[in-house]
């Protein structure tokens, strides 16, 4: 990469579950650091109970890590505050989970707006309508656009939660298993999807694995046990 830029940086990350003092503590981040430069594809692998989704959840500012920094270009999330942080998650970066996470009673085209419903701006929405179509083209989903999930494939679904993801253009995309619950030949497609984003738009993706085939297709992985 020719920009080095870092746009996330993790320092002495500590996260822990239970009761300080009891049985029921079960530390699961322990003196993580990171870095990640921009337009970096990283893939997070481990077994499970590692921390990896966990690790996700404190990057997309879900949860708070009980001790340690996580800076976003160049700032730390901790002295964001509530509104930014809510702009942080909408704007800044991009979620796929395992499961796709759509809403039913919405259409395929619907489902990708629903990032931008906060917008009340005409010219935006018409920005966004567009933008929605275009990446409706580039996941190949154009013929189903005004389908509900529960007439779509796995592949279709998840593939739809990608452009919802990238809807409002976001800096970070991360994927938290998300080639899980599809068969081989989705979850190929896919991961060809997500080698492209990063290499043709530039995006950082942070993608957590146990397929040894995706993170072979990232240009750094990160075991979380040898970490």
């Amino acid at each position: 990469m020719n920009d080095i830029e870092t746009i996330l940086r993790l320092t002495d990350i500590r996260k822990e579950f239970g009761v300080s003092g009891t049985s029921s503590l079960r530390v699961v981040l322990s003196g993580l650091s990171l870095t990640v430069k921009k337009g970096e594809s990283l893939a997070i692998t481990g077994p499970s109970g590692s921390g990896k989704t966990t690790l996700l959840n404190l990057i997309a500012a879900l949860d708070k890590p009980d001790k340690g920094l996580i800076e976003f270009k160049g700032r730390n999330l901790a002295g964001y505050s509530s509104d930014e942080l809510d702009t942080y998650r909408n704007q800044s970066i991009g979620i796929v989970f395992q499961l796709h996470h759509l809403l039913p009673q919405c259409t395929l085209l619907e489902n990708i707006l629903v990032p931008t419903l906060a917008v009340n701006n005409k010219a935006k929405r018409a920005f966004y309508l567009e933008r929605a179509g275009e990446l409706i083209r580039r996941m190949g989903l154009w013929e189903v656009r005004n389908q509900y999930p529960g007439t779509l494939s796995g592949g279709e679904c998840q593939r739809t939660a990608v452009a919802r993801a990238l809807i409002n253009d976001p800096d970070l995309l991360l994927a938290d298993e998300p080639t899980g619950a599809l068969d081989q030949a989705n979850a190929l497609n896919l991961g060809e999807l997500l080698t492209e984003i990063n290499r043709i738009d530039g995006k950082t993706i942070i993608m957590v694995t146990h397929s040894a085939e995706m993170a072979a297709r990232m240009e750094r992985t990160v075991d979380l046990i040898t970490l």
